[in-house]
């Protein structure tokens, strides 16, 4: 478990410093693939930008913490701890979040176009909605958990 741990923490991690690093080059470069502000947009653009910025790193932080807290409590020999539950709702919520934004950063900040559009991406709202009843699940198991514990 410790390596599988490490292993996904470093992809999280390097993804955190690849949304970083993308974000940082189309916000303050010019040409094809930056940011082409429009007044008109502006508010829309910036929503886009910082919510996709904030929640997609936040979105792989939270994975981070996740598996550290899974990994401590199963030290502990608790195999659900209850906080996760929580962390499993926020990963949901992130991700809906960022990818929306994600999904309409070529639409609404990258375009060279008179009007821009916004996206809804069917995937998205599966994954979401996987996430969710995932997380539903794992509280089901920590309930059971608790009741095992008690039952001992």
């Amino acid at each position: 478990m410790m390596g599988v741990t490490i292993f996904a923490s470093l992809l999280c991690a390097a993804s955190i410093v690849w949304i970083i690093a993308q974000s940082y080059f189309i916000s303050t470069q010019s040409g094809e693939g930056c940011i082409q502000w429009h007044e008109d947009l502006y508010p829309m653009q910036m929503v886009i930008f910082i919510g996709r910025l904030l929640f997609k790193t936040s979105f792989y932080a939270l994975i981070m913490v996740f598996l550290a807290k899974q990994l401590g409590a199963i030290k502990n020999g608790v195999l659900f701890p209850s906080i996760n539950t929580k962390i499993m709702y926020a990963i949901a919520a992130c991700y809906f979040i960022g990818e929306n934004c994600s999904d309409n950063v070529s639409t609404s900040l990258l375009f060279d176009g008179n009007t821009a559009s916004f996206v809804i991406n069917g995937d998205t709202w599966i994954y979401t909605a996987l996430l969710v009843v995932f997380a539903i699940i794992y509280n089901i198991a920590v309930k059971v958990s608790e009741e095992n514990n008690l039952t001992i």
